[in-house]
């Protein structure tokens, strides 16, 4: 949800490797990934960044296209849950929400102004 909540905010970021790869920088940078973490946490990112490019260029429903985002976010966070310490993992979610609440505060301001 992290990359879906920062390109839906209207930043350009690039394709899924560019995407993937600055959230890993991120992730390596502010979790202190480990040597063995870096490579699994950089193929878990790429591996849904390429996802969510697949449904941008999908023709389902927006519907199923959020229920779809919903489930890989979630297997993404137990795949991440799996590789990353206790600390390191709450710390991301935290960041996480974070992203979320500020997306959903301007989103709003957006609303009342358009």
């Amino acid at each position: 949800m992290l990359l879906f909540v920062i390109s839906v905010s209207g930043q350009k970021l690039g394709d899924a490797a560019e995407r993937s790869a600055k959230l890993t920088e991120w992730m390596r940078i502010n979790l202190n990934l480990t040597d063995e973490q870096l490579p699994i946490v950089r193929d878990i990112n790429l591996k849904y960044a390429k996802k969510m490019d697949a449904l941008k260029t999908n023709s389902l429903p927006k519907s199923e296209k959020m229920r779809e985002i919903t489930a890989n976010d979630k297997t993404k966070d137990n795949e991440l849950k799996d590789v990353l310490t206790n600390t390191q993992f709450q710390a991301y979610l935290s960041k996480k929400q974070e992203i979320k609440k500020k997306f959903k505060e301007n989103l709003k301001q957006r609303r009342q102004a358009g």
